[in-house]
């Protein structure tokens, strides 16, 4: 039975495509036998099998040449990447709640800490190489093929990886990318989560960190992680219980003016990459729980503030469910389309009328309207 193929990306190890593989979906890595040799991938298949774990990519099967190419078999995920989570919000269908990037945030340093416990380092952590799937939120590190085992001073494979994610010692002094470089890109990545803006990397490190994000419950682990002497710097051993603490804290600790909504279906806090303190705004919701939200003037890049009138769990259970379209009209109707755990995309009809929802409920689309 044959299916069809569709290109997810290309670099310059070879091209990843979405295929079918048994009963699931593969992200198939398609890389051309003169790139890589037998030695390098079987190490690299070495590293995915000994990085089994949920917030890291699987491996399927082992790998096959067909076409003069090595085929290897990925763990597909439904979602998109950090990067168009954090800088893409445009295209993102992800609702970046407080709750929801607590999420993320402790997946992906789940999924570092499992890598370090099995002495492998990625070397190119990057908002690219995490994926976050749509429905679960979960986050699974990526793209392994740099990754390299060290031990006791000794690697295997090459000294490799970008610079917009490296550590201090790497760019000053072209240090050895180790457990303690990875520990550092990680830091900026959550810092770039938490501000949803990009970082200059010169300009990470613990006192800017402790400066910006100093009402923020990552403020503490992330300044530690991005410490510029390497010496000085935390492990994910040692920071894994206070990230747990901050992501408790942050769905437990959510606030009707924590929340805004964009265009683009971002979400961010009031309190942003910013010293200065939020400007809270009032609103009174009689009944729960109907969603309300204001619609401020269209000149404004802030399209309405959406309020729940739920707190804690009930709220991140609530909120985990949504991805509204943004803005929503203050009377009329809106499709949404997101895809299930299955993969498949599914249509909701949202209803609004003077400023609240009335109706959010799957419905099925015809043919002839999806074109």
């Amino acid at each position: 039975m044959a299916y069809s193929t569709q290109t997810l990306a290309q670099g310059c190890f070879g091209k990843v495509y979405k295929e079918k593989f048994g009963d699931s979906w593969a992200a198939l890595k398609r890389v051309p036998v003169g790139l890589i040799n037998k030695y390098e991938l079987e190490r690299e298949c070495k590293v995915y099998k000994n990085a089994r774990h949920p917030n890291v990519v699987n491996l399927l099967g082992d790998p096959w040449i067909k076409d003069a190419k090595w085929n290897i078999p990925l763990e597909f995920i439904f979602g998109e990447d950090l990067e168009t989570t954090i800088f893409k919000t445009q295209s993102s269908k992800i609702l970046l709640t407080p709750a929801v990037r607590a999420t993320i945030i402790t997946g992906m340093c789940e999924g570092l800490l499992h890598l370090h416990s099995k002495d492998i380092v990625h070397q190119d952590l990057k908002p690219d190489n995490i994926m976050v799937e749509h429905q679960t939120h979960r986050a699974v590190i990526i793209d392994l093929g740099l990754a390299k085992f060290f031990k006791n001073g000794l690697s295997s494979a090459a000294n490799s990886g970008n610079e917009a994610y490296s550590a201090p010692e790497i760019l000053q002094t072209r240090g050895v990318r180790d457990k303690r470089s990875d520990v550092w890109a990680m830091g900026k990545v959550i810092a770039e989560l938490c501000a949803r803006i990009r970082l200059p990397t010169q300009y990470v490190c613990a006192g800017k960190i402790q400066e910006y994000l100093k009402d923020q419950p990552y403020c503490n682990p992330v300044s530690r992680m991005v410490e510029t002497n390497p010496s000085y710097r935390a492990s994910m051993a040692g920071v894994i219980l206070d990230i747990r603490r901050a992501a408790s804290a942050s769905k437990m600790d959510i606030k009707p003016r924590d929340l805004a909504v964009t265009q683009g279906n971002e979400i961010r806090e009031s309190q942003r990459w910013s010293p200065q303190p939020p400007t809270a705004f009032k609103t009174v919701v009689s009944k729960p729980p109907v969603l309300n939200y204001r619609q401020n003037p269209p000149q404004q890049r802030e399209m309405g503030k959406a309020v729940v009138p739920l707190k804690g769990a009930g709220l991140n259970n609530h909120m985990s469910l949504m991805s509204f379209p943004c803005p929503l009209p203050k009377t009329g109707t809106v499709i949404q389309q997101s895809y299930n755990d299955r993969g498949v995309m599914e249509y909701k009809e949202i209803i609004t009328k003077e400023g609240k929802i009335t109706k959010y409920e799957k419905v099925q689309i015809s043919k002839t309207f999806k074109k």
